[in-house]
């Protein structure tokens, strides 16, 4: 005589667990380009930073003035928002540029995309696939 058992079958389980790897995949995806994002507003916030001190102090030295002099106090091992590699911001004849150095191309790219659509921000140099750097002209 066989017995009745209850539980679930091995094929629903399969199918249970491969729905949940699915949603942890577009999760995991959604968090990155969240987090991209995030960064590259952290680092349009401090260019945007940079270009105001730039127009109310001198920055006219040949290698312009980095934004750890401006607003971490030298302090070299202090996170720079977004976690750029770089922030410098030059005023050469009135026109003010922040070179900026991302941590990685997919945030230089999101920054790109952000500053091509922001008023008063040009991108001043060709932004290329694997480039990690950036140079905006605040007008």
């Amino acid at each position: 005589m066989m017995k009745n058992e209850s539980g679930r079958s091995m094929v629903e389980m399969l199918g249970v667990l491969a729905i949940i790897g699915v949603l942890s995949v577009g999760g995991i995806a959604g968090y990155t380009m969240a987090m991209r994002k995030y960064k590259a507003n952290e680092i349009m916030n401090a260019a945007s930073m940079m270009a105001i001190y730039c127009q109310t102090n001198d920055c006219t030295a040949n290698a312009g003035v980095t934004y750890r002099t401006a607003y971490l106090n030298g302090d070299t091992d202090a996170k720079l928002p977004g976690n750029a590699s770089a922030i410098t911001g030059k005023d050469t004849s009135g026109v003010i540029t922040v070179a900026i150095t991302a941590d990685s191309a997919d945030v230089a790219k999101a920054i790109n995309d952000m500053a091509g659509s922001a008023s008063g921000i040009s991108v001043n140099s060709a932004y290329t696939t694997n480039s990690t750097a950036i140079t905006l002209k605040v007008n």
